[in-house]
């Protein structure tokens, strides 16, 4: 547990507890066992993008993340995919913020929090490090960092890394491919300003695995996944639903001091992604529509495909921004004024592809190859968002007592403009959404003496409605889902009451804190042509209430011991509109929100043996706004063992390191994938009927070991 004395509650780890876990570990992996964090992944190696990870009972898209200080949530969705931002190796630290963000963090969707993944600096001294892994599913990875050490004397160094790793799918048939790169400058003026260019490319292919019903699960259990053998007019074979995604993005965190004692701190960022999530679906040359207009289609392949096709769903997001703020001291006040901008264009269209005799389509860019009579591509959605964010905020930090009594309070105004097309024939064709929410936030710490500290706060924070909300969506050429440009984006006010306990051996936590929210916003899952596209149901307000608790030891004869704690009771506060009735859902329990959950860890470290030890204990949660269907409560175990080896010549400190992932081959489901308003049909408030459909989850990986070899020179 690293030392904290914000007015919040926040966990952090450093490189020095990732890099005794497997090789493959990400950032939400890695802080998994902080309070409030329920994981939900389907891969033992976090290479396929079935991850969330819920703080509090909020979904994914409600926590914000912020790499290098630059946002990096999809654009679209609002979800975190870690996997693409950094290798385990050039991680530096990884912080979760439980109950809200920093006032300067550069996001539209924190409400349940803030991931910060924070970089290693090169080093000082030439050299670098090698790895390579070997594990189940026929995992093999290698990893290479080269670090150029200081050039001259011109306070300049930098660092590029590689890896390329590649695993069976955990559940079912293909592959998980995953190349990635990560390179880093920085240069050091003699004055402490300092300028640095972090950069990370990311390019994958994977399997989404579907995600099992109730029933499907208790059917089938594991073996609930694709095919892996291709029949005419089939829509679930494997290599349809092979994912594919390359994204790269730069930031350049800067730092500089200023006339008259003032600093500036300053960070343009870039990303651009590409990526293309497809599923197997199929089609017919008649009876179509485009948009709103029938048409008739040109299949190639299609008599011996039995009209089997590739869904295809094309993303292509550009996203630049800059994000600058000055600060200064007046005696016991600091003073900080910031503004952000961000330009985003998000790009989307589902094309189709045709397939094969034996089920393979081709490129996951270039092959859409499915036309309509006049020669044009056959689009089941396309549609353009270009997005502005603008956002003002002013910070006072007042510190008295001799430093032991810091007051903080700031404001922040977030302004989001969306301008978007739909260009399939239809009534819409031009959208456009404004949106402005004031963020007020205060913070109050105590330090009672050198050990104790109480903190409290007081913040508010939103999520942005997703693009997707803003457009129709066609079915048989008439609007299955009509797009709302005044949807309100979801609002919280949260309150936190905490104390800390600090010394040479124990550092300690425990915050109890309070949610209410307004147009609480819950990521789902709709289909179109049998894929995934995330969606939102509003749940209308919230209230969240509970403690959460950690406690670790600093090293004592090798052995950090570590336990963390969450209590949580959430609520709907309304019921919630179907139609024209109203489903039953004031005072039930919240989706994604478990009761209690938690973790116990060790760390051991001594001279030439190191290892860790972690439990995790999950409670049961419900999946539909009705609590008509619950998830069961699950537990994992996980082991790593490592020993050290001397140095020999060029070779620094070799190591080998064995991990162990779900130790006990726990057979579980391990989140909750898309919910539902109910389960089973129920009577509304009006006396009508309505129909029930059933959530979906994730499956929780199996048993998996891998070997990591790795030194330094």
């Amino acid at each position: 547990m690293a030392l904290q004395t914000g007015g919040d509650m926040r966990s952090t780890v450093t490189s020095e507890y990732i890099n005794k876990q497997a090789s493959t570990t990400t950032a939400y992996q890695a802080v998994s066992l902080s309070p409030g964090a329920n994981l939900s992944q389907s891969d033992p190696y976090g290479f396929a993008a079935n991850t969330q990870l819920s703080v509090r009972g909020l979904g994914g898209n409600e926590v914000g993340q912020v790499w290098e200080g630059m946002p990096v949530n999809d654009i679209e969705t609002y979800n975190g995919y870690p996997s693409f931002w950094a290798d385990g190796e050039d991680i530096d630290s990884v912080s979760l913020t439980q109950g809200s963000s920093t006032i300067a963090a550069p996001v539209v969707n924190a409400a349940g929090g803030q991931v910060t993944t924070t970089m290693r600096d090169p080093s000082k001294k030439m050299g670098g490090l090698v790895d390579y892994s070997y594990g189940t599913l026929n995992l093999e990875r290698f990893y290479g960092r080269f670090d150029t050490g200081e050039i001259g004397h011109t306070g300049l160094s930098a660092y590029v890394s590689f890896s390329n790793g590649t695993a069976k799918n955990s559940l079912g048939p293909g592959r998980q491919t995953r190349r990635h790169v990560d390179f880093g400058f920085k240069k050091e003026f003699n004055n402490g300003d300092t300028i640095r260019l972090m950069g990370s490319y990311i390019d994958m292919d994977y399997m989404y695995n579907p995600n099992p019903t109730m029933a499907d699960w208790q059917a089938s259990g594991r073996s609930y996944a694709w095919s892996g053998t291709f029949s005419p007019g089939s829509s679930d074979y494997w290599t349809q639903n092979r994912w594919k995604w390359e994204q790269i993005m730069l930031s350049m965190p800067s730092e500089f001091t200023l006339p008259e004692k003032i600093k500036l701190n300053v960070t343009p960022y870039f990303l651009y992604a590409m990526q293309n999530s497809p599923a197997s679906s199929s089609l017919s040359t008649d009876g179509n529509y485009y948009g709103t207009q029938p048409v008739s289609l040109n299949i190639p392949d299609n008599a011996a495909s039995g009209g089997s096709v590739r869904s295809d769903y094309v993303g292509l997001q550009s996203v630049g921004g800059v994000n600058a703020s000055l600060t200064r001291k007046f005696g016991v006040q600091k003073v900080t004024f910031g503004y952000w901008y961000q330009y985003s264009v998000d790009s989307l269209s589902m094309p189709f592809s045709s397939v094969g005799a034996g089920g393979d389509a081709g490129s996951a860019w270039s092959t859409h190859n499915i036309t309509m009579a006049n020669g044009q591509p056959y689009y089941a959605e396309k549609e353009q968002t270009i997005s502005q964010t603008n956002a003002l905020y002013l910070q006072d930090e007042i510190s008295l007592l001799h430093d032991r009594l810091k007051i903080i309070g700031g404001l922040k105004t977030l302004m989001m403009s969306r301008d978007g097309t739909n260009s399939l024939p239809g009534p819409q064709y031009h959208v456009t959404a404004n949106n402005f929410e004031p963020l007020p936030r205060v913070s109050i710490t105590y330090k009672i003496n050198n050990h104790h500290q109480i903190f409290v706060n007081g913040t508010t924070n939103t999520l942005m409605p997703i693009d997707d909300t803003l457009y129709n969506s066609y079915s048989g050429g008439a609007v299955a889902t009509q797009g709302n440009s005044a949807i309100k984006p979801e609002y919280s006010i949260s309150e936190e009451l905490g104390y800390r306990y600090q010394d040479r051996y124990v550092h300690a936590s425990l915050a109890l804190f309070n949610y209410n929210f307004t147009n609480r916003q819950v990521s789902s899952l709709r289909y179109v042509n049998n894929v995934a596209v995330y969606s939102t149901i509003n749940g209308g307000g919230q209230t969240s209430r509970g403690v959460d608790f950690e406690a670790g030891l600093m090293p004592f004869h090798g052995f950090s011991p570590y336990v963390s704690l969450e209590y949580l009771h959430a609520t709907i506060d309304n019921n919630i509109q179907v139609g024209n009735d109203y489903l039953r859902t004031a005072g039930k329990i919240a989706v994604r929100s478990p009761s209690f959950q938690g973790a116990v860890g060790l760390v051991y470290d001594h001279k030439n043996i190191f290892g860790s030890f972690s439990f995790k204990y999950t409670g049961s949660q419900y999946s539909t706004f009705m609590d008509d269907e619950k998830m069961p409560a699950y537990k994992t175990f996980n082991l790593s063992l490592g020993y050290r080896l001397p140095s020999v010549g060029f070779v620094k400190h070799p190591e080998i390191r064995v991990a162990f992932i779900n130790l006990t081959d726990e057979k579980v489901l391990s989140g909750i994938a898309s919910p539902a308003l109910n389960a089973n049909n129920a009577v509304g408030t009006h006396g009508t009927t309505i129909a029930g459909s059933a959530p979906e989850y994730y499956i929780a990986p199996r048993f998996t070991t891998a070997m990591t070899i790795a030194a330094g020179f």
